[in-house]
């Protein structure tokens, strides 16, 4: 009992989970890296506002069906979670060479961007549902909310991250064999990079064999009670809830930037010479990312406060998403920067604290019932926010009646839109979220049966089951993973070449 008490008081670091980190946070990172200078690269091919709505959109899309199907995939095929993140991988592999050869193929361009967005959100999609249920299915309860929000920083970092590392990228403009590259694909071609530094890191380190290691699909049985669907239900709202966050920092932010205070990129980066204020909308997004990454780095501290108290985390940051949102309505005819600017990072910040407390609290109202599903449809609504949310964000900004006009050298001009709209739907939505989670309280409740007295039989007895991740570095390695490795021996006690999970 000694062992498992310890697992009580400390979060446990498999190496597995190092794997996890570095393909979330690169995977993410390649995902935003491309989202400032999408719409310039668009425009390259005569594309309207709302196609690139569209093909927002759609990796929204390819994301929610890449976490329905990997979801029933891995229920059905428990031993196979390493195939699975690979054949994802590999579609991002090649949705991430089309996206960066697009402007080549004539008329279709646009229609590769769209298709190439696609399968870069199924491969995103696949990757996040079976690594949480991975995590959901092999951490005691107690560390979920610390092992799930660590995930999810790494997640959102890398989202808010990404347009750092594209920033520099603004500055490329060269040919090499014929083939054009500038500010609008070079962050294509990073991604491909990324997605093939992921699929390798996947398919050299993280080793799966033997039989089923899934404890909790070993306990589901028919005369095992279902888990609370109204409690389900509220923690679905509650990631839908994260996701509407998400998709307006990442998505709206941008346009607002730039039709109200002429941040962003120039309409035709050759002809346009470089300015300061062409990074403020990285600058802002980097922030956003390092304030992620502060309070995932706070939860990595604290996440064993919060089990049992999930309930108050996800409401304080549904009350922030409520009040920022009421902030950055223009009631009075104009938003400040400051205040805009303010907003959002309080935003970026507060917005992350309810994903893994939500995470973790769904997890435990399923209890011993197979994950991987109610998993897939997790993201498959957290999916939802992210499809419709780039064209409803953009009807909203522009249905209020315009005050003023702009006029941005060559970065835009036109009419200055309203933001009362916008952010006032969004604001009675979290608030919604916020009344439900009170509502329903008593049905947030962990499963009556509960996965504690699996798993401590898995911590108590060895099983044929393994799980071997290889810890020899190599010099292609990222550095998160490198880090990791290197104390990997002083966490785990161990000096062999494959840890063995179960034992």
């Amino acid at each position: 009992m000694e062992g498992i008490e310890g697992e009580k008081s400390k979060p446990p670091m498999p190496a597995w989970l190092l794997v996890f980190f570095s393909n979330m946070f690169f995977g993410c990172a390649g995902f935003s890296i491309v989202l400032p200078t999408l719409w310039p690269y668009l425009r390259e091919m005569n594309a309207s506002t709302r196609f690139l709505a569209a093909v927002i959109a759609a990796y929204s899309v390819g994301e929610g069906c890449g976490g329905w199907l990997s979801g029933c995939l891995y229920s059905r095929f428990p031993r196979q979670p390493k195939l699975l993140l690979q054949g994802g991988m590999a579609l991002g592999v090649l949705s991430a060479f089309f996206y960066a050869i697009a402007r080549n193929l004539g008329p279709a361009a646009p229609y590769i961007v769209l298709i190439a967005r696609f399968f870069s959100g199924f491969d995103n999609g696949t990757r996040q549902t079976i690594e949480q249920t991975f995590v959901a299915t092999k951490i005691p309860p107690q560390h979920q909310t610390t092992c799930s929000s660590r995930l999810a920083s790494c997640a959102i970092t890398g989202i808010m991250m990404g347009p750092a590392l594209g920033a520099p990228l603004q500055a490329i403009n060269m040919q090499i064999w014929g083939f054009g590259i500038d500010g609008n694909n070079s962050p294509g071609l990073v991604l491909l990079v990324v997605c093939i530094s992921n699929l390798l890191v996947t398919s050299y380190f993280f080793n799966v064999t033997g039989r089923s290691y899934s404890t909790q699909a070993s306990a589901c049985d028919t005369d095992v009670e279902k888990p609370n669907m109204k409690g389900l239900i509220v923690c679905y709202m509650v990631f839908f809830g994260v996701n509407l966050n998400m998709a307006s920092l990442e998505t709206i932010t941008p346009v607002v930037a730039q039709r109200l205070y002429g941040w962003g990129p120039c309409l035709d980066p050759s002809t346009c010479s470089f300015n300061i204020s062409q990074t403020y909308t990285n600058a802002l997004l980097t922030a956003g990312g390092l304030l992620s990454l502060a309070m995932g780095v706070l939860m990595s501290f604290c996440g064993g406060k919060i089990y049992k108290r999930e309930i108050w985390a996800i409401s304080w940051s549904l009350l922030v998403s409520v009040a920022i949102n009421v902030g950055n309505m223009d009631l009075g005819g104009h938003l400040p920067a400051i205040r805009f600017v303010s907003d959002y990072l309080l935003g970026a910040f507060f917005g992350s604290l309810a994903r893994g407390p939500g995470i973790a609290l769904m997890s435990q109202i399923i209890g011993p019932q197979p994950q991987a599903a109610y998993m897939g449809v997790l993201f498959v609504v957290g999916a939802i926010p992210r499809v419709f949310g780039p064209f409803l964000f953009v009807e909203l900004l522009e249905v209020p009646k315009a005050l003023y006009f702009a006029d941005y050298l060559q970065v835009y001009e036109g009419q200055i839109p309203r933001t009362w709209l916008l952010y006032g739907c969004q604001a009675v939505f979290f608030l919604i979220i916020l009344l439900s989670v009170q509502i329903f309280r008593s049905d947030l409740k962990p499963h009556p049966a509960g996965p504690v007295g699996a798993l401590k039989q898995t911590l108590l007895t060895p099983t044929p089951s393994h799980v071997g991740v290889q810890i020899a570095a190599s010099p292609g390695t990222p550095s998160l993973v490198r880090e990791g490795i290197s104390g990997l021996e002083e966490v785990f006690g161990r000096s062999k070449s494959f840890i063995d999970l179960d034992a």
